[in-house]
């Protein structure tokens, strides 16, 4: 499994503030099944409708889970006090961080009608266990925890540039 991704459900209205951190109601999630509380850092918000706007370091935490961001635009069909989001953009220096991985790229993007997140902009994605993948855009279905990873690039003449790298770390043995 090469990531156990993010939401399910986010809550509360935000309104323009200056260095906010506000603590979302227990139905707000950012990690998939978890029922625990998620605090939300940035520079500034607006909330405009259906449409909330976070930008200047973003900061999302819940669980072990950590996504950062120079900005953040939440879409709810209802409002986001309902706790109904229809998509989730995060760009610019996007990293999506857990104990088990890290996930960098400049744009990630997460889409409830197919429960899917794509993340574009040289894709970085490194696992607790020393295995790197890196590509051009990462796709990732939660249900099914299918992941791919392409790349730009075809055809030995690329070399590394544009192509998927994968790089798998010896667990240990003689190595000889």
């Amino acid at each position: 499994m090469l990531m156990n991704i993010f939401m399910s459900g986010f809550k509360h209205a935000l309104v323009g503030l200056s260095l906010m951190a506000i603590p979302l109601s227990a139905s707000a999630q950012f990690v998939s099944g978890s029922n625990a509380s998620t605090i939300i850092t940035a520079d500034r918000a607006e909330y405009q409708g259906d449409v909330t706007i976070l930008t200047g370091q973003v900061d999302v935490r819940q669980d072990d889970v950590r996504i950062l961001a120079d900005k953040m635009v939440i879409k709810s069909s209802s409002g986001i006090s309902s706790g109904v989001f229809s998509e989730v953009t995060a760009e610019g220096n996007f990293y999506y961080l857990t104990s088990e991985q890290e996930v960098k790229g400049q744009r990630g993007v997460y889409t409830k009608t197919n429960d899917t997140f794509v993340v574009t902009g040289d894709v970085v994605l490194k696992q607790a266990s020393g295995n790197v993948v890196t590509g051009d855009k990462l796709y990732y279905n939660i249900g099914t925890k299918n992941a791919r990873v392409v790349g730009t690039c075809k055809g030995r003449k690329c070399g590394s540039k544009g192509r998927v790298n994968i790089l798998i770390k010896n667990s240990g043995g003689s190595g000889s």
